[in-house]
């Protein structure tokens, strides 16, 4: 079966899309509902509250979202190459749906930080 890159690409890009983007909106729920809370201080990925802190939340989700997109491309090369070894067959298949459910994780962890960041659940 024949990959189409112009479909992984795109769900690639919407995956972490979509992750950023609630991350900004957490950083701002926390902003408007804990005011004496430090904003950047609920990212627990060192790494994205670094660009954060060296670039702003705009600049830094803008070069942590082109950071994130280049990661995601790496672990789905090399985890189809580790499967290749075993001689799994549709190891990019595989890969790639393997990529998208961790991701899924991701987006509801930050569905439900969204949630409590609102004071929608307690």
């Amino acid at each position: 079966m024949e990959i189409n890159w112009t479909i992984v690409i795109a769900i690639i890009i919407l995956l972490v899309s979509i992750d950023k983007i609630l991350t900004v909106i957490n950083i701002k729920a926390v902003e408007k509902n804990y005011p004496n809370v430090d904003r950047l201080s609920i990212e627990k990925n060192p790494l994205a509250k670094n660009f954060f802190i060296q670039y702003g939340l705009v600049w830094g989700t803008a070069l942590y979202w082109l950071f994130s997109i280049i990661t995601f491309l790496i672990a789905l090369g090399l985890l189809s190459w580790c499967l290749s070894l075993f001689k799994v067959t549709n190891h990019l298949s595989i890969s790639l749906w393997t990529l998208m459910i961790w991701y899924g994780f991701v987006i509801m962890n930050n569905l439900y930080f969204l949630l409590k960041y609102s004071q929608v659940v307690p």
